[in-house]
């Protein structure tokens, strides 16, 4: 569906990129691309190709670096096709999450959540492919066994896994309403039973490839062949996806689930806000990040996180120099204010320099009038000496 969506996207002008498991399988995808546009004359597509392994989380929350590389700015549109269906038995990712679950929902969050800054805030589109397999699920989803903790069976993991994805687009949209983000429109789908590889997961992908490449007879070659009788191809299941994708014909509904490019009611199970709120909080907690959607309201522009680094540097030179001059030059309010600055210091310095001189005078200044009034009353007292033999000298 991934690759069909692809051709007809790049197909109306659309600059596409591809997401593989491998850089084999990327290329690959790419040169079926390149070969359906050429087969309708067209030779001038943009087409990229990156590695993606939505079962390996750490690289999955790297994916936006190699994306930013490419240099094509904004992302309109955001597809999660990806993923696995009925794998026999339970099997651990790298981060040990069972498969089904993180292949089909939390590999899907973690890059919705990592991409988001880079969504057009012109207008942009979360479409998440889900499935009517979501009524496996039901009553309603099973939040205490998300990875097979207490059973795992192939088509109820599965069912599981694809209700996620109907929950997740519900409050993906609930949470950029109440955050005011208009230019988000994020809905689910049902591209109907679609004859695509995804069975290899049934049989097994050894066992899958060997019924593709011989025709020979088995139990599951009959099978695989009695199913396309009542299957749509891949061109007929991309048809929602692509449908979704160009905007249905200006009438797309925010949240909503469509079947057949026609709304779809979903049933009470599939709205539960609470296991809705619930799973993203799971989610977040497994994942190791806070997708906050008050905090990213504004998208990432290079230029712009540039310009602001550049002139928040020159404002930070400018004002070292305006201190420096302030330091040569202390002004009388600032050493009276006792700034903390270089040049109140040095003013404040000053000001010590004046006040040790200032009572260093006036000591000095009780000093001398001390003597003065010593040798005042010396000469009184010679005055009166002289005076005593004077009467002294009469009285003789």
């Amino acid at each position: 569906l991934g690759l069909e969506s692809a051709k007809r996207l790049a197909a109306a002008g659309a600059t596409v990129v591809l997401t593989s498991r491998t850089k084999s399988k990327g290329e690959q995808a790419v040169e079926d691309v390149k070969s359906y546009l050429s087969s309708k004359g067209m030779y001038d597509a943009k087409l990229y190709s990156l590695e993606l392994d939505l079962d390996d989380l750490g690289q999955v929350k790297q994916f936006p670096e190699s994306f930013k590389e490419l240099g094509l700015g904004d992302v309109s549109i955001l597809m999660n096709n990806a993923g696995v269906m009925a794998i026999p038995s339970k099997e651990l990712t790298k981060d040990g999450f069972e498969r089904t679950f993180q292949s089909n929902h939390l590999g899907h969050f973690v890059l919705t959540a990592s991409m988001f800054p880079y969504l057009s805030r012109d207008g942009a589109k979360v479409i998440n492919v889900a499935s009517s397999a979501a009524n496996f699920a039901a009553p309603g989803l099973d939040i205490d066994n998300l990875n097979g903790e207490r059973s795992y069976a192939p088509w109820s993991s599965y069912g599981q896994s694809k209700l996620a994805n109907i929950l997740f687009t519900n409050e993906l949209q609930k949470k950029a309403d109440a955050a005011g983000l208009n230019w988000l429109t994020t809905v689910s789908l049902h591209p109907g039973v679609v004859n695509t590889d995804l069975w290899r997961y049934i049989v097994g992908e050894d066992k899958f490839q060997e019924m593709k490449e011989t025709d020979s007879f088995s139990i599951e070659s009959l099978a695989l062949s009695a199913t396309s009788l009542f299957t749509k191809t891949p061109e007929q299941g991309a048809n929602n996806q692509v449908f979704l994708a160009a905007g249905a014909d200006g009438k797309l509904v925010k949240g909503a689930y469509y079947d057949d490019m026609k709304l779809k009611d979903k049933l009470g199970f599939m709205n539960d806000e609470g296991k809705a709120a619930s799973l993203w909080e799971i989610s977040e907690d497994y994942a190791g990040l806070t997708f906050d959607l008050t905090g990213l309201d504004e998208a990432v522009d290079d230029e712009v996180v540039e310009e602001a680094i550049e002139e928040a540097v020159i404002s930070v030179l400018e004002d070292s120099i305006e201190e420096a001059a302030e330091a040569d030059t202390p002004s009388e309010d600032e050493t009276a204010e006792g700034s903390v600055s270089d040049a109140a210091e040095e003013a404040e310095e000053e000001e010590e320099d004046e006040t040790e001189t200032d009572a260093s005078l006036v000591d000095d200044s009780s000093e001398v009038n001390e003597s003065e009034v010593t040798e005042e009353e010396k000469i009184e007292e010679e005055e009166q000496d002289e005076k005593k033999e004077e009467n002294d000298s009469s009285s003789n």
